[in-house]
């Protein structure tokens, strides 16, 4: 909410403002509470003025009672009327989150939606898959394409002309194929993405168009294709097949990049995996809708627990809330001097929220099962693409066919535990661990 100039990482399987707009929700009514409780701490300091200390015989304990019900009334809200009333399984809506009052809020919050449809992707740092979770596995080939078909009377046809977007083109119409994997995998997505470094994207007017705004979230298809066929060290493009599943839960993502460079074409491959969330976001399925005096005596023996600690740290939370109201001003007007004056900003995203919320295990055996299921089959449904068409541009498959061969023949092995990868061997698939992933 409060990065004016960043680019949004892709969420995959989140609908990112309806988690935005209830934890603004939440902090609203948090801020609420700290208000109301700093409010009485002072009261109840100002009553200890030596002049009106007669008083504090009567305030004080008055402002124990009130703070006691300030931080009850915090807890039904969050868990009674929050919680159990709107986001247990059968009954939340997203259609229900709560519309943030401030302009300025609604505006950022419309430029986050459009980020789930957009085709470029803006990355900070090392990895240019932001937003898809951690790697799964990795392979690439790569084959002498001068070499024709051969006839039955032993001579050989000349391949016909193609380039690598072509290659491109012919991947995402054999994943969109509705007898292909897309009938296999409901929601299955497959698109065409641009991904650029955060740090080259500020003299590039297509990429950045102005460079005190944010990078826009889709360029046009004639860029798509360039930066296919003349890929640069800050620009490439990527196929992307999206294929969620368990309502989210379970997102793998197939990266294809095909680059076809005189007589050799290479193509690469690369699967990432979002696990389900962690275990502590599932404390929810274990709350249920209590009758109202239930919710009452439960939320006032929280309070007990609370009310101290919470009074006495009020007053700094109330003046945080406070200045917080207040960064995405300060960010602008720092980072705004800072690109004015020629500094070298790097718009990349960051990790994605559904990043930040992943957990380790996979929590059920199916899900386990229907990862590796997935990675198999969209490998397959490549190879085949690639076979086709090859095939149809009169290339020889001979060399093709040896190295899938190989690669389908060692990943059988693949194995579901946490950072299990498809080894990144164009001959051979070696499955190991990746200390990173762990």
């Amino acid at each position: 909410m409060h990065e004016p100039f960043r680019a949004l990482a892709p969420t995959f399987g989140v609908d990112v403002p309806v988690v935005v707009k209830w934890a603004l929700h939440a902090q609203r009514t948090r801020a609420s509470r700290d208000n109301a409780l700093a409010g009485t701490c002072v009261l109840a300091l100002l009553s200890g003025v030596p002049l009106m200390w007669p008083l504090a015989l009567i305030f004080l304990p008055v402002a124990v009672i009130a703070a006691w019900f300030i931080v009850t009334w915090e807890n039904w809200q969050r868990y009674h009327n929050v919680l159990a009333r709107k986001m247990l399984r059968d009954r939340f809506d997203p259609n229900q989150a709560p519309i943030p009052p401030t302009k300025a809020e609604r505006n950022r919050l419309a430029v986050v939606a459009k980020r789930r449809d957009g085709n470029l992707v803006v990355f900070s740092g090392y990895s240019a898959f932001i937003g898809s979770g951690r790697r799964l596995g990795y392979q690439r080939i790569l084959l002498d394409v001068s070499r024709g078909t051969e006839e039955d009377d032993g001579t050989h046809l000349q391949p016909l002309p193609f380039a690598s977007h072509d290659l491109h083109e012919a991947i995402i119409r054999a994943f969109s194929r509705q007898h292909g994997l897309a009938a296999t995998l409901a929601n299955i997505k497959v698109h065409e993405r641009l991904f650029v470094n955060g740090l080259h994207v500020q003299n590039d007017a297509r990429l950045l168009p102005n460079p005190l705004q944010p990078p826009p979230t889709s360029v046009g298809g004639d860029l798509l294709a360039a930066a296919t066929m003349h890929p640069t060290p800050e620009a490439r493009t990527y196929v992307c097949v999206e294929m969620p599943g368990w309502r989210g839960q379970l997102v793998v993502t197939m990266f294809i990049r095909a680059v076809r460079a005189g007589d050799s074409l290479y193509i690469e491959w690369a699967f990432r995996v979002l696990p389900p969330l962690h275990s502590s976001f599932f404390v929810v399925d274990q709350l249920h809708e209590l009758p109202a005096y239930r919710q009452f005596m439960s939320s006032m023996r929280a309070a007990l627990r609370e009310t101290a600690p919470a009074f006495v740290r009020s007053p700094y939370m109330a003046l945080r809330t406070y200045r917080g109201a207040h960064v995405g001003e300060r960010n602008w007007t720092r980072q705004a001097n800072a690109i004015r004056n020629g500094r070298v900003f790097d718009y990349g995203a960051r990790q994605s929220i559904r990043e930040i919320a992943c957990g380790t295990q996979r929590g059920h055996y199916f899900l386990a099962r229907d990862e590796t299921m997935y990675v198999l089959l969209a490998q397959q449904a490549l190879t085949r693409a690639v076979e086709v068409f090859l095939e149809e541009k009169h290339v020889s498959l001979g060399e093709f066919e040896s190295q899938v061969k190989v690669i389908f023949d060692n990943s059988i092995k693949i194995d579901n535990s946490p950072g299990t990868v498809i080894g990144d061997n164009s001959s051979t698939t070696t499955i190991g661990r990746e200390q990173g992933d762990k």
